[in-house]
């Protein structure tokens, strides 16, 4: 013989459900503090929302006792200010407008209000009530749903999975609420008690969108903080990789970066040359005309480096005014044409008094199976050749 079933105790229901929306309120508020640093805004009010309703909870716990003159309106103004509360969240965090779109929201909210208290206050029975009542609801969660919908397309990957949970929690609401309307609408105006147990019903399914609504926040919030994490790392690594000052590649990337491209071309069987040079005359610049002229020359310079090179070169600056550039996939013929160009062009940068600097560059191609501390030991000594025929030129080492 099949067992009876039991309907859902209210008075637990409620119970159950205060102390979820008060773990959820905890827990959100403790990885608020971790947002507010992270500049997560926004954050905050879905603490509020979870506070919120777990006041709601409480006071249909309430109801029941001699504060229910009080704890019946305060119940349902605090579950018609929930669904606002989470979408004002939302727009902030996703630096979306919030007006007019929130004076709406709010509008209903309290406009909804003030036709259930009214009709409270006049007496109606308990089903007109809850058809009024959950009528507004559907209608604040359906535009909510929208706004939802609306957002998917336009957040990253984390937002939208985030987001697509809080909207299929809506969808979950305007569906039970809907089914309690239609078994609630016999008995208004009856004068017959309608069941306790739909609202029961309600709020399980209430408490489950409460429990995945919090979890697509932290998931929401996971992502912020993974995406920043990785901009910061990016952003080291540009730092590490490229000269604070002139904004070509750092010493210790460019030979890294140099090993690499000559490996692939020796596996091309590409050519590759390495050229070598500095700006004769620098220190004169420095001791005359102080560290920070130095400093504006050997920006203008770079910048006029970076202007005359192809696409797939790599330059870096190897430490004071001296300079490097890897030609991947150039010819000899090339690669000298190349220099002699820039130590023509080094001419156009001047010093604030309105000196010209010149340029001197020594040159070396990349034998195969050679290591770039090889191929640079030999491109340097074809550049100390430059100086001492008398500087501003380019010399190719003989090997």
């Amino acid at each position: 013989m099949a067992r009876p079933r039991m309907p859902l105790d209210l008075t637990t229901t409620f119970t159950i459900s205060t102390i979820v929306h008060l773990l959820m309120a905890v827990l959100l508020g403790l990885f608020w503090r971790s947002a507010r640093r992270r500049g997560a805004v926004g954050f905050g009010w879905w603490v509020v929302n979870e506070a919120v309703l777990t006041g709601g909870a409480l006071m249909l716990l309430a109801s029941s006792t001699s504060l229910g003159w009080l704890a019946v309106p305060a119940s349902n103004a605090a579950f018609l200010a929930g669904m606002p509360t989470l979408e004002l969240g939302l727009r902030i965090w996703f630096r979306r407008r919030i007006w007019p779109g929130m004076a709406w929201r709010w509008g209903l909210a309290l406009v909804g209000f003030a036709i259930w208290f009214v009709v409270w206050r006049q007496g109606h029975d308990y089903a007109t009530r809850s058809v009024i009542f959950t009528a507004l609801t559907t209608l604040q969660a359906l535009l909510f749903g929208h706004y939802v919908l609306t957002q998917l397309r336009s957040v990253d990957r984390p937002s939208r999975l985030g987001l697509g949970l809080i909207g299929l929690g809506a969808a979950l609401i305007i569906v039970m609420s809907l089914w309690r309307s239609v078994q609630t609408w016999p008995y208004v105006g009856s004068g017959l008690p309608a069941p306790g147990h739909l609202l029961a019903v309600l709020m399980v399914v209430n408490i489950a969108v409460a429990v995945t609504r919090v979890s697509a926040m932290l998931l929401m919030l996971h992502g912020r903080v993974e995406a920043r994490l990785q901009a910061v790392g990016m952003e080291l690594e540009r730092r590490a990789n490229t000269d604070a000052l002139t904004g070509v590649a750092s010493r210790a990337h460019f030979e890294a970066a140099s090993g690499v491209l000559l490996n692939q071309a020796r596996a091309s069987r590409l050519p590759a040359c390495l050229m070598v040079c500095d700006m004769d005359g620098f220190k004169a610049i420095n001791d005359q005309l102080g560290h920070p002229e130095g400093d504006a020359v050997l920006t203008r310079f770079a910048a006029l480096l970076r202007d005359s090179l192809r696409q797939g070169d790599l330059a870096g600056r190897l430490g004071g005014d001296e300079f490097a550039v890897l030609l991947f996939n150039c010819s000899p013929a090339t690669a000298r044409g190349i220099g002699e160009r820039l130590c023509q062009a080094a001419g156009a940068v001047r010093a604030s008094d309105g000196r010209a600097i010149s340029l001197s560059a020594g040159l070396a191609v990349a034998v195969p199976g050679e290591a770039f501390e090889a191929l640079y030991r030999r491109a340097d000594r074809a550049l100390y050749a430059a100086k001492a025929a008398g500087r501003n030129r380019i010399v190719a080492d003989p090997a």
